[in-house]
């Protein structure tokens, strides 16, 4: 059946809102991500905007100034259209533009694909200054799924529906609006930025042309120059940005991550380590918020209540990169014994919206709802009173939900018989087992495709076959391998990111930076494991974790992290490349 013969059908059944509240891919309660796969390395442009201008961004003026009436910006014609402005001087001639565009692609800008073709559309701005937030790329800033929303409204920390002006008062080290410029992690991007007018004028920001800047810096600034503007923001009814944050519950490491990153390396990393590992830590940042919420939706599922503990997804990283074949076996079946758990999320996401729509349907309740802002956890756990009937209407939402898997029982007799004899015995006795199985239903009956979706956007907070990435997984994948093939690693991006985080948080604490600590942090702040018995339905040999402890010492020790005062564990440390603010 196709999505739209199965949506015109339950819309005739249940009406247009019902359908739009229940069939889609999104909760932002317990996921403030929209559902599909993204560009996570594309977003601290949109972050830096956001953050200027408390708005989200609309369209902007790439295209039109340096694309056609029908074709779209590329390297090439960004270098064609500077070469002819005073700053370019002396580039004029055919190989002195193809100069220019390697520049481009090697600092700016970058083509679909990572292609080097200059005739390639363009698909990403390199966060290489803050100017780079006036080039809208993705054109559609609603391409990159709310996650620069969430992570401004992670970053800033406010209690709001929405993310607003940051008060003199507010101690966040994160300030937007009108104290952007106190702002941790803009601030090593805003050289030769002059102070700005106010704050809704989006032409007040300009350039100071006595202060030195770097090369990839100047060509973006010369880059943002030419556009005369940032982009406009969205009309008035979508331009606020959400307060949807994550659960509180999975206590989301990022905000003390990018605090205690960038107060210590903010200033002395060069720009292009500090892009890389930046996006090294996005990657850890937002896949620890997924698979966190996996687990505590998991447990949701069980009870109602959402976990009062920690939860993190254990997965062992293979310090080897795949070279090992006993550990990269290894941690391909770990993260295999968790693909069932992360694969019910979509189930539990649809048993989320089919409760939320029979309670915003419900006005007795409308006025003593929990707010769903900016974390959901007490509307969750709402929720779950409700599905597990401690709540007194229960028993009327239960019922409303019955008649709804009995009309669709009705509706699908013919096509399914198992599932709807399944159906109709649950919606005899409502209960929450009933909802589960119409969820499930509903889930799969909107395709393997829009399931899918889930483990997209998963694959890109990992950064799936990404050098800055946490996770690893073979080019040609079916449905079994998207679940089945991954396996997580260390790369020596990621290895550099979360060494230099552990030693400027050790500096913070004024503690030695010891190997055997590292693991520690790695395993209770990410569900990292390297070398510990793992809890998983995968178990490990204690001789392959060994193996993967010394693979872990060995790198650290080729990538110049690595130190050894003594032979007792102790007396192992790891070294930052670059040194703190602190020193």
């Amino acid at each position: 059946m196709t999505e739209g013969t199965y949506k015109t059908q339950l819309q005739a059944a249940f009406g247009e809102t019902w359908c739009k509240q229940v069939l889609t891919g999104d909760y932002r309660p317990a996921v403030p991500f929209s559902i599909q796969d993204v560009d996570i390395t594309a977003t601290l442009p949109a972050v830096f905007y956001l953050s200027r201008y408390v708005q989200r961004r609309g369209k902007g003026r790439l295209a039109e100034v340096f694309g056609g009436k029908d074709e779209e910006a590329s390297v090439a014609s960004v270098a064609d259209l500077l070469a002819q402005t005073h700053h370019f001087r002396g580039f004029e001639d055919e190989t002195a533009r193809h100069i220019l565009g390697d520049l481009l692609i090697g600092f700016c800008l970058e083509n679909r694909s990572r292609s080097e073709d200059k005739q390639e559309p363009l698909r990403r701005a390199l966060p290489t200054h803050y100017f780079a937030g006036w080039l809208d790329l993705p054109e559609r800033s609603a391409n990159l799924r709310y996650v620069p929303e969430t992570i401004v409204a992670i970053l800033a920390g406010q209690s709001g529906p929405v993310v607003t002006d940051s008060p003199a008062g507010d101690p966040t080290p994160f300030p937007v609006g009108r104290r952007f410029r106190e702002n941790l992690l803009l601030k090593p991007f805003l050289r030769g930025v002059k102070p700005p007018g106010p704050s809704g004028d989006l032409s007040s920001d300009q350039f100071d042309e006595v202060t030195p800047v770097t090369l990839p810096e100047w060509l973006t600034i010369r880059l943002a120059e030419a556009l005369e503007q940032p982009p406009q923001p969205l009309k008035a009814r979508e331009a606020a940005i959400p307060n949807q944050q994550p659960l509180a519950c999975i206590a989301a490491p990022l905000r003390e991550d990018l605090e205690v990153f960038m107060t210590a390396y903010g200033e002395t990393m060069p720009r292009g380590v500090l892009i890389n590992l930046l996006d090294a830590a996005l990657a850890v940042g937002l896949s620890t918020i997924l698979t966190s919420t996996a687990v505590a939706l998991t447990a949701w599922m069980q009870d109602g209540r959402l976990p009062s503990h920690t939860p993190r997804l254990p997965l062992l990283v293979d310090a080897s990169n795949g070279l090992d074949r006993e550990l990269k076996r290894a941690s391909k079946k770990v993260f295999e014994a968790q693909s069932g758990l992360l694969a019910e999320v979509p189930v539990i996401l649809m048993t989320l919206r089919l409760l939320d729509a029979e309670v915003s349907a419900l006005a007795t309740l409308s006025a003593s709802l929990p707010a769903r802002m900016p974390h959901g956890d007490a509307y969750l756990n709402f929720l779950g009173d409700v599905l597990y009937g401690r709540h007194p209407a229960s028993g009327a939402i239960l019922r409303a939900l019955a008649e709804k898997a009995d009309r669709i029982a009705e509706l699908w007799a013919e096509d399914d018989p198992q599932l709807v004899r399944e159906l109709r015995l649950a919606a005899q006795r409502p209960s929450h087992e009933l909802v589960r199985r119409l969820a499930r239903f509903l889930t799969n009956l909107r395709g393997r495709k829009q399931s899918a979706k889930w483990f997209e956007l998963l694959d890109a907070c990992f950064l799936c076959n990404h050098p800055c990435g946490l996770v690893m997984k073979p080019a040609a994948a079916g449905s079994r391998a998207r679940r089945e093939t991954r396996h997580p690693t260390l790369t020596d991006t990621m290895l550099d990111y979360l060494v230099h985080m552990w030693v400027a948080h050790q500096h913070r604490e004024r503690q030695p930076p010891t190997v055997e600590g590292f693991f520690r942090w790695l395993r209770n702040r990410y569900g990292l494991y390297v070398h510990e018995l793992h809890p998983s339905q995968a178990p490990v040999p204690m001789n392959l974790l060994r193996k993967n402890r010394q693979w872990t010492e060995d790198r650290l020790r080729d990538l110049g992290l690595f130190v050894s005062v003594s032979d007792a564990e102790s007396g192992k440390r790891l070294l930052a490349r670059f040194p703190t603010a602190h020193e």
